[in-house]
């Protein structure tokens, strides 16, 4: 079965015990909790991560967005010590895993020397680590991917288009399809940007021919009245069931 993960909007406890609770019900693999998706999704408080463990129960899924300020993926040392402290947070929370993502200013590519930080500290913990979206903020995904993979993170987040472009994974998916084939099974890829329930299937079929791992990561499409729905997203499960 093809994991899915589901973006929690943490707008404040009950939202997250609800969407989180429906996310739970209708199958979800993983959720991704992040605060203030206006702007692309920060770090939550730690009341809401231990919230969403207790209504993730015992699915070791909780992956938390690790990112203290909007604008994006440049960060000084002192946000980074700042970064550092909210993953041990998460942690003493009871996530299962840390969204991150930091690039050199200088560059533009991933700045590996701060990562390598970040990635030590929820390694020590336990912790998994993906790498989110600003992954498509890089001109050179080959490279970019191998540093991923030589910093022993986890998974990475992409859309297979740049950041900021308009369109969806589907629309990057020539794309996605290289980056399947590149990896060798070393990173899993989890597809998101514009997935929905029209979409995923076709996403899905080109995939999984690839035979390498990877997941769907959605957010809008499983909103109703600015919540998770638990319908859609057994739903989503539902369709993806039928490739396997």
């Amino acid at each position: 079965m093809i994991p899915v993960e589901i973006c929690v909007h943490s707008q404040s406890e009950s939202a997250v015990l609800e969407s989180v609770s429906a996310a739970w019900q209708g199958g979800a693999s993983r959720i991704e909790l992040c605060s203030d998706m206006a702007n692309d999704g920060l770090t939550p408080p730690v009341s809401h991560i231990e919230v969403a463990r207790r209504t993730f129960v015992d699915r070791a899924g909780l992956m938390v967005m690790i990112r203290p300020t909007p604008g994006g993926f440049f960060y000084d040392a002192e946000t980074v010590r700042l970064m550092e402290k909210q993953i041990s947070d998460a942690g003493n929370a009871g996530a299962d895993g840390v969204v991150i993502g930091v690039l050199d200013p200088d560059t533009g590519k991933i700045d590996k020397e701060r990562c390598r930080r970040l990635v030590g500290k929820a390694k020590d913990r336990g912790m998994q680590v993906t790498f989110h979206r600003a992954f498509d903020a890089i001109t050179d995904w080959q490279n970019g991917l191998d540093d991923l993979i030589e910093l022993g993170i986890d998974r990475v987040l992409t859309a297979g288009i740049p950041w900021g472009k308009a369109g969806t994974a589907y629309d990057g998916l020539n794309c996605l399809e290289h980056m399947l084939r590149h990896a060798h099974g070393e990173i899993e890829l989890v597809v998101g940007g514009g997935v929905n329930l029209q979409n995923s299937l076709e996403i899905s079929r080109a995939l999984i021919r690839i035979n390498a791992h990877f997941s769907l990561h959605t957010y809008s499409a499983v909103l109703e009245s600015d919540v998770v729905s638990q319908d859609k997203v057994s739903l989503l499960r539902k369709t993806l069931t039928s490739l396997v």
